[in-house]
């Protein structure tokens, strides 16, 4: 069990051994929290009935495979084993004055994680963070975690940026609550006379005007240039010094800390980015995570990372047999292909130590979302006098050309910047006019999101030149698609190595794609593509890997949209 030194004045001290009130918010908003009146449970009490539904997945339902879905995001552990944690934590205060938990609820089931909050009888409240198993391995799970906490230590510390204080952690079950967990401050909307919101409710993609969202934006920008401020020595992750192989120990992250308590605090190790540890992937002897000194093996490990990994499942029998063993091939041959266009991805006029190459830290998960915002500044135009930036799990340092927009803003499509650039705009259907009100709104977004980025950070706005977007798309298709959930996903990545072979013509000669496929394999990428499409239309939901919140799903079944097939899984009605 780690804690964070030293202990905050807020530390949680002497918890005795009492009752706790069980509340399920199954469906409360994020950092509030609703209460069912009536039911509880006691530290010791693993008799009660009703005691397991505390560790169930309930906020949402998969179309497929549901009941393995849930049992993937089942989260049992000790409850009773907060009481130690806590007492080692008073141990180590200065603080005398005793305190114990007086309520334990349930307050969000994330994608990644099982949030808790643990109010205590003197007022404060504290975060308990438990990981779902899902397909992670312990290994994947230990590293997320020592590198997660690592890179909040790094932002707090370094550049003093508002990220929840961990209290307390272990990437480990080897602890009190027989699971991983982070323990940390919960910033709550009515934080330290602060008026806290979520980003999100001030953010309107369409509905806003311009100005509106630009302010979202800003702070968005205003994030990423704490973010963005250090270039590191490396591409990996980041970790406590202790956690890194001995090899590694003497490696600086970066260059010119004068900070004696910094110096020595940080280092850089394999990445933690989800792709390298997916199923499979997390299975194979040898899988290069890095770190890596050059953009080049970074990117070549993107691909080599999968070749191995699908070459290993095809070691088992009973995948072999399988519908997912028949694409195996298909997949190996794919990656083969893109590690073959992975030298390409970087244009021949950009010099290996530009900026746009440089190891800069990545947040994944960069939105609204994971924001917490102070409502209390004066000028309108700058509504925002703070803001905190949550979950900065999978974080790793990449070459900056291939972070990318975060997703909520990336656009891919034609860019309309006004009305008045489509003929005959007013006697559209409205189903017409709504899709390209859509378009000028993505397309401003992103205009305004890279004028931000031009402006904070001149040296590095050319990652997001038409050309950059250009050969940047198969690294991300590369690293966003899925082979657990429909194998035909390759497609994806196919039709982008193909459409490599165009750069020449559209970059005058500037890119030249090295790979090749003969009319045949063109042909067959055509039906299989046309395949996907159709598949598509039959995968409900597709975006969300066939989730839908509790709600909506059961919405849904009540007005018979959707029904139960024979082997168990929900489709929609014809």
């Amino acid at each position: 069990m780690r804690q964070i030194s030293p202990v905050s004045t807020r530390s949680l001290r002497y918890l005795r051994s009492l009752p706790l009130r069980r509340t399920f918010t199954t469906r409360s908003a994020l950092f509030s929290s609703s209460t069912n009146d009536g039911q509880f449970t006691t530290l010791g009490d693993a008799s009660d009935a009703e005691r397991d539904q505390f560790f169930k997945y309930t906020w949402g339902t998969w179309l497929k495979n549901d009941e393995a879905e849930k049992a993937k995001r089942y989260t049992p552990f000790a409850i009773g084993g907060i009481n130690e944690i806590i007492r080692r934590l008073r141990d180590q205060s200065s603080k005398v004055q005793p305190s114990h938990v007086v309520s334990l609820a349930s307050l969000s089931e994330g994608k990644n994680n099982r949030i808790y909050l643990a109010e205590l009888d003197d007022g404060s409240e504290y975060i308990l963070r438990i990981p779902y198993p899902l397909d992670w391995s312990r290994d994947a799970r230990k590293a997320r975690i020592q590198s997660e906490v690592a890179t909040m230590d790094f932002l707090r510390k370094k550049w003093g940026m508002l990220i929840p204080e961990v209290i307390s952690w272990c990437p480990t079950a080897d602890n009190p609550l027989e699971r991983e967990y982070i323990l940390m401050e919960f910033i709550s909307p009515k934080y330290q006379s602060k008026n806290y919101e979520n980003l999100m409710q001030s953010w309107d993609p369409m509905g806003s005007t311009v100005l509106q969202r630009a302010t979202v934006l800003k702070v968005i920008v205003s994030l990423m240039d704490k973010i963005l401020a250090t270039r590191f020595s490396a591409f990996g992750s980041l970790y406590f010094t202790e956690d890194v192989s001995s090899g590694l120990q003497n490696k600086l992250p970066y260059e010119g800390e004068e900070d004696k308590e910094l110096i020595d605090r940080w280092r850089i190790g394999p990445t933690v980015e989800k792709k390298f540890w997916q199923p499979g992937v997390h299975e194979a002897d040898v899988i290069d995570r890095g770190p890596w000194y050059t953009p080049y093996d970074y990117l070549l490990a993107t691909a080599t990372a999968h070749i191995t990994a699908y070459t290993n499942l095809l070691k088992d029998p009973t995948i072999v047999s399988s519908e997912l063993g028949s694409y195996l091939p298909t997949w190996i041959d794919t990656y083969r292909q893109y590690a073959k266009l992975t030298p390409a991805l970087i244009p021949s006029d950009v010099q290996p130590d530009s900026d746009i190459l440089s190891p800069r830290l990545h947040h994944p998960d960069l939105n609204p979302m994971n924001v917490l915002v102070d409502r209390s500044g004066n000028d309108p135009n700058e509504p925002f006098a703070s803001a905190y930036l949550l979950d900065w799990e999978g974080s790793a340092i990449k070459p900056f050309l291939f972070h990318g927009a975060p997703d909520f803003i990336h656009y891919r499509g034609y860019k309309i910047y006004k009305k008045e650039e489509i003929e005959d705009y007013d006697s559209l259907p409205p189903e017409q006019k709504a899709q390209i009100d859509y378009m000028i709104a993505a397309t401003s977004n992103q205009f305004s999101f890279e004028f931000m980025i031009k402006h904070s950070f001149p040296t590095l706005i050319n990652a997001y030149s038409p050309r950059a977007k250009l050969v940047t798309e198969p690294y991300n298709v590369a690293m966003t698609t899925d082979y657990d959930y429909h194998p035909l996903e390759i497609t994806d990545l196919r039709e982008a190595l193909i459409k490599s072979k165009h750069w020449s013509a559209v970059t005058d000669n500037m890119l030249v794609s090295p790979v090749n496929f003969t009319e045949e394999e063109i042909e067959k990428q055509a039906k299989d593509a046309e395949t996907w499409e159709l598949m598509l239309s039959s995968l409900p939901f597709y975006s969300t890997k066939g989730w839908l919140p509790q709600d909506m799903f059961e919405k849904y079944v009540k007005e018979g949209k959707l029904v139960k097939n024979d082997k168990g899984d929900y489709i929609l009605s014809s």
